[in-house]
């Protein structure tokens, strides 16, 4: 039966391919590019491949456009409670390149295991070899540089609705292309919402620019506005 591992290009995932390849374990490693990845996650998925890790890259798109432009363009959010974005540019191509039956790989660690579902289809096993291994997320950190490796920031999309709000602020201060990509987003939403007649909603419980302003001051005016164009 193939074996499949789900590769994010965050710690637990790198870990566990890296857990399953000293193990000998025979797999292959899988990254869906949905195009909602920080730059610094591609680079990382890069530099394994380099590094003798093959890792199969699906280019995920609908209808032309992946994940942003596909949000941009329904004036649409990622939301917490649907999570259509994952069932669409994360899942969906997943399951669609798996040849069945077969076994994926996913990386939960000893902390999530409380997240362990089985697959909703009936010729796909879910395997959780961290959660097997109890391997915690620090355990994971320390393993990647065991194995020489610097660890990779958090996976997730730069726009996720799951991000803290102390992401948002870095995302403003250290990436200001994609967090005026983001502020475009969620404005594009609100404004659909509101035409519509319907309360707005956000990425987080708040617009995203009072979301970066808790508990700051811009008392010098150092901070610019969005001026980036779409």
């Amino acid at each position: 039966m193939k074996k499949y591992l789900s590769y994010g290009g965050g710690v637990n995932s790198t870990a566990m391919m890296i857990l399953l390849g000293n193990q000998g374990v025979d797999f292959e490693a899988v990254f869906v590019d949905h195009g909602g990845d920080y730059p610094q996650t591609y680079e990382y998925v890069a530099m394994l491949q380099k590094n003798g890790y093959p890792i199969k890259v699906l280019d995920c798109k609908i209808n032309g456009l992946n994940l942003y432009e596909y949000s941009y363009h329904y004036k649409i959010l990622p939301s917490r409670w649907m999570r259509w974005c994952t069932a669409k540019f994360k899942i969906a191509p997943l399951y669609k390149y798996f040849s069945r039956p077969c076994v994926v790989f996913i990386g939960f660690d000893a902390e999530e295991d409380k997240r362990v579902l089985d697959s909703r289809e009936l010729d796909i096993f879910n395997e959780f070899p961290l959660i097997e291994n109890r391997m915690n997320r620090k355990d994971c950190e320390n393993y990647i540089k065991a194995a020489g490796f610097t660890v990779p920031r958090k996976s997730g999309c730069f726009f996720c609705p799951y991000a803290k709000k102390k992401d948002f602020k870095q995302l403003r201060d250290q990436e200001p292309a994609l967090w005026c990509k983001t502020k475009k987003l969620e404005d594009a939403a609100i404004a659909r919402r509101t035409a519509q007649g319907k309360t707005p909603i956000y990425l987080r419980d708040m617009p995203l620019n009072a979301v970066v302003q808790e508990g700051q001051s811009d008392l010098w005016g150092l901070r610019k506005p969005c001026q980036c164009g779409m």
